[in-house]
């Protein structure tokens, strides 16, 4: 009896007994059988790609095929049934996954969708109640999203007895008395109290955004730290300010305190946007990160690929001395809607009437952000704001395309399947121990869910830039979230809204 005689009447005894296996060299995977006829029923095949798989070192052509929103099927030789994408001469792809966006509104989520990104989720400010963000986006995301308990909203509740009102983001510049303002021992528990009943709801983490809140004490962020050692949630930070005393090292104090923050509990730890953190103290900052890990400190960093940042012109990042401690004038801050950078005259004109607006701030060297981009150890991550203008920052719209398109093709300062990594199997790896979800993104393999970016490397690119921030980027040929098509050829699929809340499982 031959080999495929052998093959042929397992499979009918498989699918007899209700299920069907493929297996040997044509095909990798598993199907559930649907009845007769089940051996081709997959709901799309992605044929003849270049399949990139960063967690298995799979780099390969091969067809991907695609049932009930899951990988099924993995091949190196054709594979039959259900729609078709033509990948020929494409990458295929876990989809992105952005672990620090803001923008949790439709204008942000179509932008990211056109940047190859399935999951965006606001871990550095957060939210509260995430109750209420999940029940307001689900049926209506066109990407997966989530959110960190955010200690903004937490320290407004219990210092001013008011509640978040819309994102949290917003909050940087609303109440500068509870910014300002030290907590006592017990007003500390009820912050804590709060985020851990945040986590229980299922926040993905604690969300700290130290610089915005000035009047936060160092044993206020000690609690903070002891709190998600006990959940087993991450601490996601931007550290405090930096000191005045630029002799004093600048930046590398305010991560310090961090790090031992999470060597002295355990907790895990994320670094934000370590380029314009550390500025040109970026490769200390590297240095103090990997040797903390090489200690068995579980701390990790991102950044965006851009040499400005953006925050509110009303936040703590502008108190008094924000020239000195980033060697910057009021003509490095740009008035985003009509792109004229300030005076001080204008600066402060704004600062008053509008405090919540967002500006760009052009600070970082360019060598910050080359060394963190080409770095194996920092993953990528837009920090992308609301869209609430005609445009704020252009990271928002093409962080993604940009490493691909700049840094890898263009630039040569990292390999594909090293960018791929930091922008989908590090990430999901983060909070895959808080959200069994993110067990099964950020990954080509059969049984993971098929969040799947395909884009012609010769051609990605970003196209946002600081005058037109809100242009998509070119080359992401087709973006799949949950097996279903959401984005053909810069164009985002109507009427269909497949986006899920990434929720933690932990238990207070």
């Amino acid at each position: 009896m031959n080999d495929f005689s052998i093959l042929h009447r397992a499979l009918v005894r498989r699918l007899l007994a209700g299920a069907l296996i493929l297996s040997g060299p044509a095909a990798t995977g598993a199907v559930a059988a649907q009845g007769a006829g089940a051996i081709d029923a997959y709901d799309l095949v992605i044929a003849g790609g270049r399949v990139i798989d960063p967690e298995s070192g799979r780099d390969e052509l091969a067809d991907v095929a695609v049932k009930d929103g899951r990988i099924v099927a993995i091949s190196g030789g054709p594979l039959k049934g259900g729609k078709r994408i033509d990948a020929k001469g494409m990458v295929v792809s876990p989809g992105f996954i952005d672990l620090h966006a803001h923008g949790q509104d439709p204008v942000a989520e179509k932008l990211q969708l056109l940047d190859g990104v399935t999951t965006a989720i606001d871990m550095e400010i957060g939210t509260i109640p995430v109750a209420s963000l999940y029940g307001a986006m689900q049926g209506k995301a066109l990407i997966n999203f989530g959110a960190s308990a955010s200690h903004i909203c937490a320290r407004l509740e219990v210092m001013s007895g008011k509640r978040c009102e819309g994102s949290a983001s917003h909050q940087v510049a609303a109440d500068p008395g509870m910014l300002q303002t030290s907590a006592d021992p017990e007003q500390e528990r009820r912050i804590t109290e709060i985020m851990d009943r945040e986590i229980a709801a299922g926040a993905l983490g604690y969300g700290l955004g130290i610089e915005y809140v000035p009047g936060v004490g160092r044993r206020e962020i000690f609690r903070i730290f002891q709190a998600a050692a006990k959940t087993g949630a991450p601490v996601f930070t931007h550290v405090r300010s930096r000191p005045l005393d630029t002799a004093s090292g600048v930046p590398i104090a305010v991560v310090q305190e961090v790090i031992a923050d999470a060597a002295a509990t355990g907790a895990s730890l994320q670094i934000v946007h370590i380029a314009s953190t550390g500025l040109r103290d970026v490769p200390t900052l590297i240095e103090l990160i990997k040797g903390a890990r090489a200690h068995g400190v579980d701390v990790t960093t991102e950044v965006y690929p851009y040499q400005a940042g953006s925050t509110a012109i009303g936040s703590s990042f502008f108190s008094d001395g924000w020239q000195t401690r980033n060697g910057a004038t009021y003509g490095d801050v740009q008035w985003p809607a009509t792109g004229e950078r300030l005076t001080e005259e204008s600066f402060n004109r704004y600062r008053k009437e509008q405090p919540g607006a967002a500006v760009v701030i052009h600070v970082i060297p360019a060598e910050a952000v080359d060394q963190a981009v080409a770095d194996p150890l920092v993953s990528i991550a837009s920090d992308g704001m609301p869209w609430t203008t005609a445009g704020e920052h252009p990271r928002g719209a093409g962080t993604f395309s940009r490493v691909l398109g700049v840094y890898v093709r263009e630039r040569r300062l990292l390999d594909l399947k090293t960018a791929l990594a930091k922008m989908t199997i590090m990430p999901a790896r983060r909070l895959q121990a808080v959200s069994p979800q993110m067990a099964r993104k950020g990954r080509i393999a059969v049984g993971a869910d098929a969040d799947i970016t395909i884009f012609d490397p010769a051609k990605i690119k970003d196209s946002a830039t600081f005058e037109r921030p809100m242009q998509a980027s070119v080359g992401i040929r087709y973006v799949l979230v949950g097996g279903t098509v959401m984005a053909r050829d810069g164009r985002v699929t109507a009427g269909q809204f497949p986006g899920q809340a990434i929720r933690s499982a932990l238990k207070r």
